[in-house]
């Protein structure tokens, strides 16, 4: 995390950790409310703009309070969704000096825009709508008086006004020597000495219950104290409340010892005896600690204490892995990136392992698939809670048949160990092996695997074809014999009647 955001929106609180810049956070209104938007002064990073989103996509500019700053705006926003811009800007002291430089009149032509660099109030009478291109800019008023618009804005940095019409800038500068006023931001163990309550012409927010004084300020910081409660006593302290982030010293009576890193300073440290350590998949089942320790590496002790980083080890095969944790009242807890891959095979009489028991998700395991304990196939997949595996597919289909070409009725096929029950002339069978070895009435023929496979036997219906087949001759060589007598006989008695 690189700082916190602050936004209120009408009664409603939140913190955002700022965890990348440029930061962009989105967040619902369903409607209008008032809000304000606050970083912290004395970090780097500033609020680049504020916008109402639509449902659709279209983008408004919120009414603002004069004057904002990129650390503080308020106002009032109208839409579905605010969102806010983080972006990199620059640190403020506890004590801003504000020096107003003058104000300058200025024409804008059509074509060619006016360009500010610094720090500026700008108010615009054009006769068009004015374009403003910049990084951190606000625009906190905007009227149609008869046909001329009139808009004012508060520039930080490089800004580009296209309008036509007249600009009245007033500079002012947030560093300078001999300032005409501070403005001094409230924090815990910091004060302001030197100065009177002063009321400007305008007012920079940047921060809230800020005060104007004139004088010459001395900045004097004080350690902070913060109560620590709970199940383990000690102290905490903030030797430099101006650093940021806060380094916060605890020291336990149990002789532990945390230097934590907070946004936020606390109002307490709160602390738990350490009851418990549970790690879990990514899908919930719980997995066996191996150790805890904080962020340096050391091995926790008997307490927990709220804020600081805890990380649990997870050790699977020979392979260690480290989780950050969270705490709840003394339990230390963290969900994995880890799973426990359950193969699920889609035909009875598969079982299957996979190796490694515990792995990364989308990790490459290894699969093996056994039959009847016998091994059938290897699979390289990605790891998942649950692994699907098509084994079916893995049989194919024999057609057993007799020398004649007719079924098998019933048959045994014996393939790498494994028996295979056949009928009808056919059997699903795994080809793990070749030849094979088909059982018919307990005699056993080895064969070489193919999609039709013949053995040396007769099958009844094999029998009944060649007696057919047999009655059909023979009657066809008597036939022939009779035809052949018959003709003789005629022969025979042809030559009597001749005589």
């Amino acid at each position: 995390m690189l700082g916190l955001l602050t936004l209120l929106i009408n009664a409603t609180v939140l913190y955002v950790p700022i965890t990348a810049v440029p930061f962009i956070y989105t967040a619902p209104l369903s409607g209008c409310a008032n809000f304000s938007a606050y970083v912290d002064p004395l970090s780097p990073w500033g609020i680049a703009s504020v916008y109402a989103v639509s449902t659709t996509g279209a983008l408004a500019l919120p009414g603002l309070d004069p004057y904002p700053t990129p650390k503080y705006v308020k106002g009032q926003i109208c839409g579905d969704f605010i969102s806010v811009k983080i972006d990199r800007w620059r640190s403020i002291g506890p004590a801003v000096p504000i020096s107003v430089k003058g104000t300058d009149t200025l024409l804008i032509y059509q074509g060619v825009p006016l360009e500010i660099n610094g720090t500026a109030i700008v108010k615009v009478k054009s006769f068009t709508q004015p374009q403003v291109d910049g990084r951190f800019y606000y625009k906190i008023s905007s009227q149609v008086v008869m046909g001329v618009y009139v808009e004012e804005y508060v520039v930080y940095s490089y800004a580009k006004i296209s309008a036509y019409g007249i600009a009245n800038i007033t500079y002012f500068s947030l560093s300078e020597d001999k300032p005409d006023y501070y403005l001094v931001v409230p924090a815990l163990g910091v004060r302001v000495d030197g100065v009177k309550p002063w009321t400007p012409d305008f007012v920079l927010w940047f921060s809230p219950n800020q005060t104007a004084a004139v004088g010459k300020p001395r900045v004097v910081v004080e350690q902070v104290r913060i109560p620590v409660a709970g199940e383990c006593n000690g102290t905490a302290t903030v030797s430099n409340p101006l650093e940021r982030p806060y380094q916060v010293l605890v020291k336990l009576d149990t002789g532990e010892e945390y230097a934590l890193q907070m946004y936020l300073l606390p109002s307490v440290v709160r602390t738990w005896r350490l009851s418990g350590a549970e790690a879990k998949t990514a899908d919930g089942k719980p997995l066996p600690v191996y150790m805890v320790t904080t962020e340096d590496g050391s091995p926790v002790a008997m307490c927990i204490v709220e804020g600081a980083t805890y990380y649990l080890y997870v050790k699977a095969g020979d392979t260690l892995y480290r989780y950050p944790a969270a705490s709840s009242s003394g339990v230390l807890e963290t969900y994995t990136d880890l799973v426990k891959p359950r193969v699920v095979l889609d035909y009875p009489g598969f079982n299957a392992t996979a190796t490694p028991e515990v792995a990364r998700l989308g990790e490459n395991i290894t699969v093996k698939v056994y039959y009847n304990g016998t091994f059938v196939q290897e699979y390289r997949v990605k790891a998942s809670p649950l692994v699907a595996i098509n084994v079916s597919r893995l049989f194919v289909e024999v057609r057993v048949e007799d020398v004649l070409g007719s079924p098998i009725d019933s048959f045994y096929v014996y393939v790498g160990g494994l028996r295979f029950r056949g009928q009808g002339g056919t059997a699903r069978i795994l080809p793990l092996a070749d030849p094979i070895a088909v059982e018919i009435n307990g005699v056993k023929y080895l064969t070489r695997l193919q999609p039709t496979v013949r053995v040396p036997t007769l099958t009844q219906p094999s029998f009944i074809k060649i007696a057919a087949a047999a009655v059909a001759v023979g009657g066809g060589i008597a036939i022939g014999f009779k035809r052949r007598e018959s003709s003789a006989k005629e022969d025979r008695d042809r030559d009597v009647l001749e005589i």
